[in-house]
């Protein structure tokens, strides 16, 4: 983005006061990330008003979107305030904007899980043909991706964005936004579903999408999920398979190599080729098809994309392979978690040699059926780790409990009321040679475990 404070007043039919000729590079909600340029979105928080930090913002930034009503002082000298009845809904007309004012392609990617693994493959295969940006990390809400769409450069040919969601509605709200010419579904699971009654709720809520799809555009669905069925079926424009054998691409010949990623015949088009994928566990295989599909689409040769496969690593707190100069491997993979990805990195540790320990925090938002997961996560955890901490309250203590009576020696089961804890119960009884995977829900906070971990090791 590049605009002027005077031109996103007129933009969004706010009042300016302040420097019209400001020039607004990039956007942000948080104030704590506000850099030159920005413009700083005032919005209330759960337990902060964002109006607090305007005056911070701007000292950081070109400009303010706040409140119409806000009691705030005269902007310093070279910068602006953009006063609105409601600036989220300001917010979100200025991305809508911004979208329309560029020629780039947008590719979406949605699912439940390996959303952001399956963003960051794709951003890397294209950026082979296109300027390529993406969204940065998992800023996929209503909040953070019109924020990440206000500051790509303006010379991006392609963008990548990730659509998440929590409720109803949201992915409505930001189809609306980004308007996708490419949508790409991961496959769909239970996650969220403190919000949704079933899955099929949550089926429903995904397909919020399918209407901003543009009308040349194209769907990607994984052949291996019935849920994507239902999509096909709701799908105005054309729908592209992939994942099972006869669909627009497929895997052969899979060699699980455990942390050190896979290998496997490629099925694209009317080729076959070997790819090396370095990204430890094999449902990142899928994650791959589901990219190299969606690059294929947008013109990428294959020779390509498979090259550009050799050189992929995972993305932060994201299955990330951390070797510790104590001899420790640590599979940093904190960033959140639901069931299905719970399973997927235990199968992981199941097949990897060495004395494998499983550090695993709550799964948040399961509603109803967060007693039973928590407890079939703590049996499978018997039988693919050799010790095991549980972090957090009542539901971690279930994922325990569960795994002694799965069989697991109790000596071996440790429970945490958080990373701190946590922290100080792993201390003593890690060894060189340990495998150590740690996952949890984003609010346990394991991603400070895994820092401090690392911290310790090079100190």
């Amino acid at each position: 983005m590049r605009l002027s404070a005077g031109r996103i007043a007129e933009i969004v039919g706010g009042i300016l006061e302040g420097e019209p000729g400001a020039v607004v590079t990039g956007a942000e909600v948080d104030s704590r990330r506000v850099r030159p340029g920005d413009l700083f979105i005032a919005l209330p928080g759960a337990q902060r008003d964002g109006h607090a930090y305007v005056a911070s913002a701007l000292d950081a930034g070109a400009a303010a979107l706040v409140r119409r009503s806000a009691d705030l002082l005269p902007p310093p000298e070279g910068k602006a305030l953009i006063r609105v009845g409601d600036p989220l809904a300001a917010y979100h007309r200025l991305a809508a904007h911004e979208r329309d004012r560029h020629s780039w392609k947008v590719a979406g990617i949605t699912g439940s899980v390996g959303k952001t693994t399956t963003k960051e493959i794709l951003a890397r295969l294209l950026e082979v043909r296109w300027r390529t940006g993406a969204s940065e990390g998992n800023r996929n809400s209503t909040l953070g991706l019109p924020a990440e769409l206000l500051s790509q450069p303006e010379d991006v040919e392609v963008f990548v964005a990730e659509l998440g969601m929590s409720h109803p509605g949201e992915l409505d709200m930001l189809g609306s936004i980004v308007r996708p010419d490419l949508l790409v579904y991961t496959r769909i699971t239970a996650a969220h579903t403190e919000f949704f009654p079933d899955i099929s709720a949550i089926v429903r809520a995904k397909a919020e999408l399918l209407e901003h799809v543009a009308p040349d555009g194209v769907v990607l669905l994984n052949a291996m999920d019935p849920h994507h069925e239902e999509l096909a079926a709701e799908a105005t424009v054309r729908v592209v398979r992939f994942g099972a054998q006869g669909t627009a691409a497929w895997a052969e010949e899979v060699e699980d190599r455990g942390l050190l990623g896979s290998a496997f015949t490629l099925v694209l088009g009317d080729g076959r080729y070997r790819v090396e994928l370095p990204l430890a566990g094999l449902h990142q295989v899928e994650n791959y098809l589901a990219a190299v599909t969606a690059a294929a689409e947008l013109g990428v040769a294959a020779e390509d994309s498979v090259k550009t496969a050799a050189e992929l690593e995972a993305a932060p707190r994201r299955g990330r392979v951390l070797r510790l100069p104590s001899g420790i491997t640590l599979v940093d993979d904190s960033y959140n978690a639901s069931p299905l990805a719970m399973e997927r990195v235990l199968a992981l540790l199941a097949g990897s040699p060495g004395r494998r320990v499983a550090v695993l925090g709550e799964m948040y938002e399961l509603g109803p059926m967060a007693r039973e997961a928590h407890q079939e996560i703590g049996a499978l955890a018997a039988a693919s780790c050799d010790r095991l901490l549980t972090v957090g309250a009542a539901h971690a203590a279930l994922m325990a409990h569960a795994a002694r009576d799965a069989g697991m020696d109790p000596s071996a089961v440790m429970e945490a009321a958080d990373a701190h804890e946590a922290l100080e119960l792993l201390r003593p009884v890690l060894e060189s040679g340990d495998l150590v995977l740690v996952k949890g829900s984003r609010g346990v906070g394991l991603d400070a475990l895994v820092d401090e971990i690392v911290r310790e090791e090079v100190a």
